[in-house]
């Protein structure tokens, strides 16, 4: 009579039940996947995410879907991120902000560590202090002067709790420029009332305000960078003002939820790697002001170990607060 032994049994069941998971990550991905970006479209970091998207979905021969979800300083949609099923197919757009609103918002639904992997630190750009043409002011410094002569002014921000807004509260108070805060809903509806003269002065990723700023219907007085932007290289640095101590750069990645297989970030964020590989996106990402970093996912996890914390000392420092 034929017969197994029970050791062999054993190992044999644990090789079925693993099979569905192992066929799922080899497969990976079998239907189109969602890129969840808590930021208003048309902004910087929505622009450098269509890009990326675009050439996964040529990778993959599946459609990669970036769906626009913004609101309380990116909160919202980070939360709905967290929520998802944790099978690849919906990813997050990890920025700044993720060190930022713990100070803002401390009843968040979910911690950045803790709830997401990182997959790839796909770039990194300085923010730019721009001004509407309208104002007689052609560097940082006649700017702080005029604000401190007695003329009221205002900034915009992409929301609350933005890079965008942690910059321009940390000049404004380093300066003592007293200027009022303006949120918005997104970087792109903050530019509109730039243009339209509703807003005075606003901090801003280099793909967002670089069209405007050769048109010359915004003015660059400064980029908040040690060093010059390549993209930028006629427009002086912060530290070049005499304020070595404002430096905000903004950064973009990828995240899944946690307990996605390993097998599928792997994938994810070779896919990735691929794509900033190619010389036309590199092209691509570097004319919208990026430097492009293109990280491991290991690597990515040591990033945020540090940058995290450092965003929400600055944050607290500043003062910045959900308006």
């Amino acid at each position: 009579m034929f017969s197994i032994r029970l050791p062999y049994v054993i190992l044999l069941c644990s090789f079925v039940a693993a099979l569905p998971q192992r066929a799922m990550c080899a497969e990976f991905p079998e239907r189109n996947v969602q890129i969840i970006t808590p930021y208003a479209a048309g902004g910087g970091l929505d622009t450098i995410t269509r890009t990326v998207a675009q050439r996964l979905s040529a990778i993959w021969a599946q459609q990669v879907i970036v769906e626009n979800r913004p609101g309380a300083g990116s909160t919202l949609g980070t939360a709905i991120a967290a929520r998802a099923k944790p099978d690849g197919y919906t990813l997050l757009v990890g920025s700044s902000p993720l060190g930022i609103a713990p100070a803002v918002y401390p009843s968040l639904s979910y911690d950045a560590r803790r709830d997401f992997v990182p997959l790839s630190l796909i770039g990194s750009a300085p923010e730019v202090l721009v001004v509407t043409p309208n104002l007689a002011v052609h560097s940082a410094a006649e700017l702080v002067a005029l604000a401190k002569s007695g003329r009221k002014f205002n900034y915009g921000s992409a929301g609350s709790g933005t890079l965008a807004h942690l910059a321009a509260e940390s000049i404004n108070r380093r300066t003592g420029m007293g200027s009022t805060h303006i949120p918005y809903k997104g970087s792109s509806m903050a530019l509109t009332d730039l243009l339209g003269g509703q807003v005075d002065w606003l901090c801003d990723t280099p793909a967002a305000v670089i069209g405007h700023i050769r048109s010359g219907k915004v003015r660059a007085l400064a980029i908040a960078a040690p060093q010059r932007s390549p993209q930028l290289p006629q427009v002086p640095t912060l530290t070049e003002a005499g304020f070595s101590d404002l430096d905000f750069r903004i950064w973009m990645g990828l995240m899944a939820p946690a307990g996605t297989p390993e097998t599928v970030i792997k994938k994810i964020e070779t896919s990735i790697l691929e794509v900033l590989r190619e010389p036309t996106t590199r092209a691509t990402l570097t004319s919208q002001g990026w430097d492009i970093v293109g990280s491991t996912a290991k690597e990515f996890a040591t990033f945020l170990d540090a940058e995290l914390p450092k965003l929400s000392a600055a944050a607290r420092s500043a003062g910045v607060k959900a308006d």
